[in-house]
């Protein structure tokens, strides 16, 4: 969530209430959102719900009337740019999607403590791979992470054709979408699905595991 520029502004952090169990949490990933701050948001939001998937993105900001309760950690208020880039920005912060998925996926592993939890398994993950047109969307020509009214878009193309092309242009604009949980979700078949990795521990962090295991299970008979 964007801050107003300045000095002493608090940290960039969503704050998105979760309202329904159900309803995963949604990141959108842009160019000028901070990586740490996207990891860290996501890493204490897993320790925080164990059922609730996060969707990291690159889909263009939907305007609204009102603030969006789901704006993107630590990404700022799309706006229009002076110099529109070539290449849709849905496309071209893939990479940083991939990026920010694979350091969330390991640091979450690396936090994973086996006095909590049986089983070291990291982050199932589903990869969505689509264009806006699909989903009827299209992004405004002056500004890549805007949507723009679809019908709009097909009357304007339409009168350009019109007005002296032969050919009709269509245009694809690509997007990725990839849903982390620590759960195991229902299978889409526009995913695909990658199973989580699997921390290996040491001979010898499994003995001082089990060493610590004992102890407590002999201090709590004591106790008793």
């Amino acid at each position: 969530m964007a801050d107003a520029k300045g000095k002493g502004k608090a940290p960039e952090e969503p704050q998105r209430p979760i309202e329904d169990e159900q309803n995963p949490q949604s990141i959108r990933i842009t160019n000028h959102g901070k990586i740490k701050t996207w990891v860290a948001f996501a890493l204490d939001f897993f320790e925080k719900h164990e059922s609730i998937p996060i969707v990291l993105h690159t889909l263009p900001a939907i305007p609204k009337s009102t603030p969006d309760a789901e704006t993107s950690a630590g990404a700022e208020p799309a706006r229009p740019s002076a110099n529109p880039p070539s290449f849709s920005q849905t496309a071209s912060t893939v990479p940083r999607l991939i990026t920010v998925v694979e350091i969330i996926k390991r640091e979450y592993i690396k936090k994973l403590d086996l006095e909590r939890s049986s089983a070291l398994i990291g982050l199932h993950q589903y990869n969505e791979v689509g264009t806006l047109e699909e989903l009827g969307l299209s992004t405004a020509a002056g500004d890549a992470q805007t949507v723009q009214d679809p019908d709009i878009v097909r009357s304007c193309e339409i009168a350009a054709a019109l007005q002296g092309s032969t050919h009709l242009k269509t245009k694809q604009t690509p997007y990725m979408k990839i849903t982390l949980s620590r759960v195991e979700l229902p299978h889409s078949t526009r995913t695909t699905y990658q199973a989580p990795l699997r921390r290996k521990l040491s001979k010898s962090a499994v003995s001082r595991a089990k060493r610590r295991a004992k102890k407590q299970a002999a201090d709590g008979m004591e106790v008793d």
